[in-house]
């Protein structure tokens, strides 16, 4: 299994040009897959393809994923475009991670309707796919094509689903080049469910399709849970399903490491660390005490 962290665009209160770029060079010098963003249109977070933009021009091997972003209530051709972009100033380092979204605010907030949302993130992803192909076809003579075209050949699009939705997953392995689940279902629940995508992604003729997950972390002591659970609290104003305090995982790093491993037991090929605390030294800690082992 690799081991990515979030870039701290979830963080808002507090975060700076100065932390934004230290956190986001410190992750990428110590090794890390990945890192990643967070997307809540209806929220004072950093908008996540602006801030893998940002993290593109100060990092040089990590590489930079949407974890996951809505995109039913954006547009699609704007999406291509910017994600492109994002891909020419990293050297070919993006995967982008979409999802439907479920809360009608992020809709409404951007101007869009929930409706019919299912069948227009299929037309969505493929157009997407059709944009970036054109784009690597076209001349260079005569009038510029819509693009720009990325530097992959084929930058990866992963799906994010809710775990108790089949329907869901099975979407993410027919249109996707990887899966994302949320932070809420934990290891020992996931590995049935990483058994089953996997053969769906077989059956599809994907055998290097991705499985990951991300999860909220928090290395410390009591000061630092506190301030994951104010943070995750102003994430989630209605409330989680379970309390903060479990769907963060906290402690010191060993026990990170330990719950991290069971992430590798349960089969995941990536497991993306989303810390609740916004200090470099959250970022020090996982890269030096958890990250060795999957570096």
């Amino acid at each position: 299994m690799k081991l990515g962290i979030a870039l701290p665009n979830a963080l808002p209160y507090g975060l700076d040009r100065r932390l934004f770029i230290e956190w986001a060079r410190a992750a990428d010098a110590a090794g890390f897959h990945c890192l990643a963003t967070l997307d809540r249109p209806n929220y004072d977070m950093w908008e996540p393809l602006v801030t893998l933009a940002a993290a593109a021009a100060v990092t040089e091997r990590a590489r930079l994923v949407t974890a996951v972003m809505q995109l039913p209530n954006r547009n699609e051709v704007l999406v291509a475009k910017q994600a492109a972009v994002i891909d020419r100033v990293s050297n070919g380092r993006l995967d982008l991670g979409v999802a439907l979204g479920g809360r009608p605010d992020d809709y409404e907030v951007l101007g869009a309707d929930m409706g019919h949302r299912v069948s227009r993130f299929r037309r969505q992803v493929r157009r997407i796919r059709e944009i970036w192909a054109e784009a690597r076809r076209a001349t260079k003579e005569g009038f510029g094509p819509l693009g720009p075209a990325p530097v992959q050949e084929q930058v990866p699009i992963w799906v994010g689903a809710n775990p108790n939705n089949e329907p869901g997953q099975r979407r993410a392995v027919e249109l996707g080049d990887g899966f994302v689940v949320g932070a809420l279902v934990e290891p020992e629940q996931a590995a049935p469910l990483v058994r089953r995508v996997r053969s769906w992604a077989q059956e599809h003729g994907k055998p290097r399709f991705t499985v990951a997950r991300i999860a909220y972390v928090a290395v410390g002591g009591k000061a630092q849970l506190e301030e994951a659970v104010r943070q995750t609290q102003r994430y989630y104003p209605m409330g989680t399903v379970r309390p903060p305090e479990e769907v963060v995982k906290h402690g010191p790093p060993e026990a990170v490491a330990e719950w991290v491993a069971k992430n590798a037991e349960a089969g995941f090929d990536l497991t993306i660390l989303f810390p609740q605390v916004p200090s470099l030294e959250q970022v020090q800690l996982l890269g030096e005490r958890v990250l060795p082992a999957y570096r």
